[in-house]
């Protein structure tokens, strides 16, 4: 029971009779913490909801639908790739807006939005950072990275693009593209290798690493690899 009925019901007891009042205030004193903590969600929920709060059917107010895992739809698609624009579409759409080269494509949440990011080495020879939403198209964002670390050498290495690497990616594991990005060789910085993540359709993680220049799968574990 809530601090504001115990008041109310003390305050009712104290118009009828000063002995009740006393009975009622010692049988609803649950201990200092209790008292504030039921103080506080008293003044965010009307006492008329405790019912659906006790039994766990309380839902949130900002209308999202919430499974037993946790995740929010936002979260789900992020991992999944479910709902959102295919990886080559997005590069498209990317190198729409900056004509260059894509080096890192993954789809992420940001505010509540599933987007693609992109790094585009530009036709300028500027780094972009290019965010593209990832169930309409449309650009988010569009900026110059002044941060970018200059492996300019990987990206002339790589023969390869996003779109191509996530296409050998998804014919590999039959799954979902929803990361690839360009890293230089440990051995030689001046060779690149792609690094790919998949959804398959049972939901199982895949993640390769195929080389820049012949597109061949040089590594590839899965999620359960990893248990």
């Amino acid at each position: 029971m809530k601090r504001k009925v115990i008041i109310a019901t003390v305050t009712a007891a104290v118009l009828i009779g000063g002995g009740t009042a006393t009975a009622f205030g010692v049988a609803g004193d649950d201990g200092d913490g209790d008292r504030a903590g039921t103080a506080s969600q008293t003044h965010l929920r009307p006492a008329e909801h405790d019912d659906d709060h006790a039994d766990g059917q309380d839902r949130d107010d900002d209308g999202r639908d919430h499974d037993d895992d946790g995740m929010d739809d936002g979260d789900r698609a992020e991992g999944t790739g479910a709902g959102a624009l295919s990886h080559d579409r997005a590069a498209r759409a990317v190198l729409k807006a900056v004509p260059g080269t894509v080096t890192e494509l993954e789809l992420d949440t940001e505010r509540d939005r599933l987007v693609w990011e992109a790094d585009v080495l530009g036709k300028d020879a500027k780094w972009h950072e290019v965010k593209i939403d990832a169930v309409k198209g449309g650009v988010v964002t569009n900026r110059v990275d002044d941060h970018k670390d200059d492996d300019r050498a990987t990206v002339r290495a790589a023969k390869i693009d996003a779109a191509g690497i996530g296409d050998k990616a998804a014919a590999r594991t039959g799954g979902t593209v929803t990361s690839v990005s360009l890293e230089a060789d440990r051995d030689d910085h001046d060779k690149g290798r792609w690094e790919a993540e998949t959804v398959d359709k049972k939901g199982q993680e895949h993640e390769l690493v195929l080389d820049g220049t012949s597109g061949k799968v040089l590594h590839h574990e899965t999620e359960q690899d990893d248990d």
